[in-house]
């Protein structure tokens, strides 16, 4: 039993919830427990209410501690404003699309309702304070166009009191299986084990690395190579630390398809003993039952009576019998029930030792992990955050807050929207025309350049109510919802342009600028983030201990810093290979150069180059080019080595057409070059086992284009960081050409060539970015004075050995 001392905080809106639950998954539902929106909106009715009213009081806490069943539990909130009238009077502000709808659903006061028990909440809390029950009432606004309303509600105490009664009594169970499960997570940590029976090289060192930083409370990065056992030797320390405070870790990801590398290490630990539970979110696009994902009760039998459903047939419950939870049990348990499978991947969320998922459920705005966190009960501290794959943090980041507004891209849709149903069709096309002519009146001058502009708030704002007017009435009406509805995909492609574009403009932050962009008879509007470093810390603050590595991070203090974390108190550490430097042949040919200006010249040079090397050793190769066109052109000089084929990637290429590249890799029945870009599917979170790859040719540093918006960003980092260029072109091209390098030698069995073209290697700026095991001191040592030669005596040491190699 929980002792009755400790104190269990619970948030209004979590106390607040139907007893037993009812409602449907809906926008503006009340279970949604992520950080509200508008902000805006109420602070502007506040400060009015003070004006007009000096007995207004705004955000006023209130909170009350309730005892039941030996648990004691602190229900905290914050009461939007109270007007010391007699009797008092409470107001609860909501802002919602929807206003008529909002106030229908609140009229009567139900109590399934979660809004109106957080109003009556504030109220009995009044009424136990000060002896007088409060008038209360909503006021709702518009955000489509600030039109308001009032609903006033009256407090039953007697009917109050039952569902109080009621959700104490389910607190309390809710409470004990959560102590349960915390006193599980103890004793999987006083047991928790290796799940091999003799570490890597390295691995030690590894994972006192990762305990000494979390005893220290620091957050860390950590660059370790391939092979070392990076991804168990991080999480066995994190995950046992987590444990032993009856916590949990999530393990986040830049792809969902590299979720699989965690499961493994999980399913390892599961294997050598441990009884952890997994949880796997898959994206809600992949995991949907219907055409479109579109979360309405109107729309999805799925989302209609979500809550009462999970509760009725205890679905979370069941699930939590499962060790690992997948998209395949979420499916079949959601197809049994007819419940949401994606929504029932959140619920279930805390009930998970290890909860795995991609970058976008932790630092994505409105993130849907928000909502997963269950009663804090026998806990210690908050959940662990691993972060794979670290190098793409400050990038992924980025891109959730840079969206584009492309008149191509509305004018692709014109045709589809002939077969809407004619009742919405002229509206829709009317729109669509409006929405066309309001990004082109951003173009700037007739010189048909990009520039930056004045971000056109009001008149997206406007075309967006209406979009968003029009989106309401189409799936109200009774119509099929098509896959890729033409109305939907308008509606969704305008709203969350303007809604980072709000974002940008009303929080004045100076990491973002509007610019347009001209191409073809049309353009672009764009908002870029050049920086999401204060975003990304805010959501720190929800994790204990935060521990990123990728084989690629450096310099540390630009990934430190862009990453949200501060270079002089973040703990960085560097690993080495461990395997023998005898199996690498590492060579940097500085007499080829990528530089724009130089490429035509170069071509025939790299091209010569590549087909000189391959031809001294039968096996599979990989060449990184820095663009498609870069690709193309040596691709068309390239002399193909008598036996081999050559493969080129596509740009957009699906990814059945990538795994046909891979298996024909992995076959090894024809010795094959792949031309593929820096930075793509083929050069990122792809494991070339043994001797699937022999060799990797890096041709120059992906620089990013020239263009106004990398421009600005390097004024950017220029002025905050006084790196402009290192943090715009330098550093981001490098961690391309290393992600890249690093496909050849993948365990202690492969032998591999891995060549860099281009003299900038050599230079410090591009040199200091390199694994610290590439050379001793200096770049250089890698320049071969005869490159063929010592390629084929490489190549000759190996045909000694024993160990595995591609067919000689």
């Amino acid at each position: 039993m929980k002792p009755a001392s400790d104190i269990i905080n619970i948030p209004v809106g979590y106390f607040a919830l139907p007893v037993p639950r009812t409602g449907s998954i809906e926008p503006r539902s009340g279970y949604d427990r992520s950080t509200s929106d508008g902000q805006e909106i109420h602070q502007r009715v506040q400060r009015r209410r003070a004006q007009d009213d000096p007995a207004y009081q705004a955000e006023v806490p209130v909170g009350r501690l309730l005892e039941c069943g030996g648990f004691r539990f602190q229900v905290n909130g914050r009461m939007d404003g109270i007007f010391a009238h007699d009797p008092p009077w409470i107001e609860e502000i909501k802002s919602c699309f929807n206003l008529w709808d909002l106030k229908r659903r609140l009229a009567g006061g139900s109590l399934q309702e979660p809004y109106c028990l957080q109003l009556y909440t504030y109220g009995y809390f009044h009424w136990l304070e000060h002896g007088v029950v409060p008038r209360l009432t909503f006021h709702l606004v518009s955000s489509r166009n600030g039109h308001s309303a009032d609903v006033e509600v009256r407090l039953d105490l007697d009917e109050y009191q039952a569902w109080f009664d009621a959700r104490l009594d389910e607190l309390v169970r809710e409470a004990a299986a959560a102590a349960k499960r915390a006193q599980r997570r103890r004793k999987l940590a006083a047991g928790f084990p290796f799940p091999f029976e003799k570490p890597r090289p390295g691995q030690v060192e590894l994972m006192r690395e990762v305990d000494l930083g979390m005893a220290l409370g620091r957050r860390m990065l950590i660059q370790a190579p391939t092979g070392l056992g990076k991804t168990v030797g991080v999480l066995h320390p994190v995950l046992k630390e987590a444990l032993g405070r009856g916590q949990t870790v999530c393990y986040v990801t830049p792809k969902n398809s590299q979720h699989e590398v965690a499961e493994d290490a999980v399913r390892r630990f599961r294997d050598a003993g441990s009884k952890l539970r997994s949880l796997t979110i898959t994206a809600k696009s992949k995991i949907c039952f219907k055409d479109e994902p579109i979360c309405t009760p109107d729309y999805c039998e799925y989302a209609r009576d979500y809550y009462a459903k999970v509760a009725r047939h205890g679905v979370v419950e069941l699930l939590e019998k499962k060790r690992s939870l997948k998209s395949r049990s979420f499916r079949q348990f959601g197809e049994e029930y007819q419940v949401c499978p994606f929504e029932l991947q959140i619920d279930c969320a805390k009930q998970a030792d290890v909860v795995i998922c991609d970058y976008n459920y932790v630092f994505a705005p409105r993130s849907a992990l928000g909502r997963a966190a269950g009663l804090p009960v026998d806990q210690v501290g908050k959940p662990n955050l691993v972060i794979d794959e670290a190098h793409n943090l400050p990038s992924r980041a980025m891109e959730y807050y840079s969206p584009r507004l492309s008149s191509a891209v509305l004018e692709g849709m014109r045709e589809d929207l002939a077969g809407v149903p004619p009742s919405f069709q002229r509206e829709a096309a009317a729109l669509l025309e409006e929405c066309v002519a309001a990004v082109l009146s951003c173009r700037r001058g007739e010189g048909g350049k990009a520039a930056r502009i004045e971000p056109p708030l009001a008149v997206f704002l406007e075309l967006d109510g209406r979009l968003r007017g029009l989106l309401s009435r189409y799936l109200e009406a009774d119509l099929e919802i098509r896959q890729e509805d033409p109305v939907l995909r308008l509606c969704y492609y305008w709203s969350e342009f303007t809604e980072t574009l709000e974002f940008a403009v009303r929080s004045e932050r100076q990491e973002f600028f509007t610019s347009y962009q001209p191409h073809g008879g049309g353009g672009s509007v764009k908002v870029t983030c050049c920086d999401a470093s204060e975003l990304i810390r805010e959501r720190y603050a929800d994790y204990q201990q935060v521990v990123g590595f990728s084989a690629t991070l450096k310099p540390m203090e630009y990934y430190a810093k862009l990453s949200g974390l501060d270079p002089d108190q973040v703990r960085w550490s560097e690993f080495q290979s461990p395997f023998p430097p005898e199996r690498r042949k590492l060579l940097i040919i500085p007499q080829v150069s990528t530089r724009y200006s130089q490429r035509e010249r170069n071509y025939a040079r790299i091209a010569d180059a590549l087909a000189r090397i391959v031809a001294l050793r039968r096996g599979n190769y990989l060449a990184f080019f820095p663009s498609f066109t870069f690709l193309e052109r040596v691709a068309e000089l390239f002399r193909v080595p008598e036996g081999f084929e050559v493969l080129r990637q596509e740009r957009s290429m699906k990814g059945t057409r990538t795994a046909e590249f891979l298996e024909q890799l992995r076959t090894g029945e024809v010795p094959t070059v792949v031309f593929a870009v820096q930075g793509g599917s083929f050069s990122e979170g792809v494991d070339y086992a043994g001797d699937m790859v022999i060799g990797a040719f890096v041709v120059g540093p992906p620089l990013p284009n020239y263009d106004l918006e990398r421009e600005e960003m390097r004024a950017y980092y220029q002025r905050h960081y006084g790196k402009g260029f290192e943090y715009a072109y330098t550093i981001p091209a490098m961690s391309k050409a290393i992600q890249s390098a690093g496909r050849v030698i993948r365990s202690e069995t492969d032998r591999g060539v891995i060549v860099l073209m281009d003299d900038r290697f050599l230079e410090q700026g591009y040199s200091s970015a390199m694994p610290a095991d590439w050379f001793e001191t200096r770049a250089e040592e890698l320049v071969s004075a005869a490159i063929l030669k010592d390629i084929s005596e490489f190549w000759a040491g190996a045909s000694q050995s024993s160990l595995p190699l591609g067919e000689g």
